[in-house]
């Protein structure tokens, strides 16, 4: 066997340069797939506005309907109004709300 000191020095500065560089790509690679999976769970995370608002949207969305498409100062008029006044348990403004929560 013959051992070339030039081939030995060789391979020692390329694995004292490469093994760093590798370390610090894999490094970087974690943390950018850590930061991506805490982003996307946060994404598919629910905020309580958002299911405020569907719960309020899910109550609302007939009476909503009939106070937009009803004639002004009709029985249905009336009667969707009512409905998005008990619900919030008092008046409110009912084209804000259906805008809001509905449409």
């Amino acid at each position: 066997m013959n051992f070339d000191i030039n081939n030995i020095i060789r391979s020692v500065a390329i694995a004292a340069v490469g093994l760093p560089l590798s370390i610090s790509v894999s490094g970087f690679v974690n943390t950018t797939s850590s930061v991506a999976s805490r982003t996307a769970e946060k994404a598919f995370d629910e905020s309580q506005v958002e299911v405020v608002k569907r719960e309020y949207g899910d109550k609302l969305v007939k009476a909503c309907i009939g106070y937009v498409v009803s004639k002004a100062d009709s029985t249905l008029e009336r009667e969707s109004k009512t409905t998005i006044d008990k619900i919030f348990g008092g008046e409110v403004n009912y084209k804000g709300v259906c805008d809001f929560f509905v449409f």
